[in-house]
């Protein structure tokens, strides 16, 4: 299955939150079979960041909640990445309420926005190679609106946090003809 080596849990803390950078979740060539699988999908150019921005639409491709229970190596990795995301967040009552991928291009506006606030998102970076100059790091703002930490897309790479943590996703430089895909498990908290 997906099942990686070694998993390596980094920490970095925003304004008394933290953020978990989570390597080593899944094998290489997992992760290739999944960006192929994931690149494939039909995507719309239908969600957008913020209500103000609404009008700066993204390429996505939403997932029904029970879309992965149909394939044993999709129901492993969205387990894994469900249970790793309980696990560095226990006792909040957390609740999967949307998944979806997000395919980002050279080019595209991406604004800075919080996801579900009380919530927990965990953000899949799919793309079996990412090459420094590449780009398209998840940049975390500070209180004050300051750039404060800024997460690249390793492949395979999970970054978990909480979803009221003020976040932009990250566009690839011009010297990346690939989309930059993630998938994001949105989690709400009752």
């Amino acid at each position: 299955m997906g099942a990686g080596g070694e998993v390596r849990v980094g920490t970095r803390e925003l304004d008394g939150q933290r953020l978990f950078v989570v390597d080593g979740m899944f094998k290489p060539d997992f992760v290739g079979m999944l960006y192929q699988t994931l690149k494939r999908q039909p995507y719309s150019l239908s969600d957008y960041d913020t209500e103000a921005t609404s009008h700066v639409r993204h390429w996505k491709c939403e997932f029904p909640l029970d879309y992965f229970s149909a394939n044993p190596l999709l129901r492993s990795w969205h387990s894994d990445i469900v249970g790793k995301t309980l696990e560095l967040f226990p006792d909040r009552g957390a609740v999967l309420k949307r998944v979806h991928c997000n395919n980002h291009l050279y080019g595209d506006l991406q604004n800075a926005h919080t996801d579900y606030d009380p919530g927990v998102t965990a953000l899949y970076f799919a793309n079996p190679e990412w090459r420094d100059d590449w780009q398209g790091e998840t940049i975390f703002y500070d209180r004050a609106g300051e750039p404060f930490h800024a997460v690249a897309p390793k492949p395979g790479r999970v970054l978990i946090f909480a979803g009221g943590i003020v976040h932009r996703g990250g566009v690839p430089s011009r010297t990346c003809f690939e989309p930059r895909l993630s998938v994001a498990f949105k989690f709400e908290i009752a």
